[in-house]
């Protein structure tokens, strides 16, 4: 990984008016605003616009595809190096989880089912929980994080940043049931005469994609998503 000084990165960001980054990002990421509030030192604040804006923010700075989003339409990659704003980003994002304490709002008496802790499953149980609805997230694996932790190589995605999003969803008072798969024993109809008011399904696509060539039964063909899985195996 190229080491930067996100100090001297941070003030080579031209802060545009009509900035071309912001529009090029998914969430919409208010990057000049980000990076301003940066400078000026105001990390906490800038850190909760990104987290509001986007829970999953720690981890979209380190695997989204911003070569060709916010740092592919940064005008100064036109004649030279753009804006790494995904290491400024991913600074930010992380010193506010790891320092921000939630506060929880009036309890919904609401009960929501979150099947899957993956990123959807995991930004829902963030905005759900902070609004004071009762949350229990079922999630098929020993370990929350779904394709993130399973499906992202470690190199790539530390799966620290994982445990500190379960730490936080944890004090907001968020339930998980591990080991738990929705659909065989217990169903979504199980879940909702059990005096759960909704459930989201999260729990992402975990069958691999055949070839449909023949000899693939054989024994010969390993497949991404059982590899990133069990990459020892």
């Amino acid at each position: 990984m190229k080491f930067i000084n996100l100090k001297e990165e941070s003030e080579r960001c031209l802060l545009c008016k009509a900035p071309r980054c912001q529009p090029a990002c998914p969430v919409n990421t208010e990057i000049p605003r980000i990076i301003k509030l940066y400078m000026d030192g105001r990390y906490l604040e800038a850190g909760e616009i990104l987290f509001e804006n986007n829970p999953m923010s720690a981890v979209c700075s380190l695997i989204c595809p911003f070569e060709d989003q916010c740092m592919g339409s940064c005008i100064r990659g036109i004649k030279g190096e753009p804006i790494d704003f995904p290491k400024i980003e991913n600074y930010i994002s992380t010193k506010y989880l790891e320092k921000v304490e939630f506060l929880k709002g009036k309890n919904k008496n609401k009960k929501v089912a979150i099947v899957g802790s993956g990123p959807a499953g995991l930004t829902l149980a963030f905005i759900l929980a902070k609004k004071g609805y009762g949350i229990t997230i079922f999630e098929g694996h020993e370990k929350i994080g779904g394709v993130l932790r399973y499906g992202v190589p470690n190199f790539r995605l530390s799966n620290d940043i994982l445990g500190l999003m379960e730490k936080k969803l944890i004090k907001l008072g968020v339930k998980f049931r591990f080991n738990e798969i929705i659909g065989n024993t217990t169903t979504v109809d199980d879940l909702l005469k059990d005096s759960y008011d909704a459930v989201f399904i999260g729990s992402g696509v975990w069958n691999a994609r055949k070839l449909n060539i023949k000899g693939e039964t054989l024994g010969h063909v390993s497949y991404a998503i059982n590899y990133l899985k069990s990459p020892d195996s």
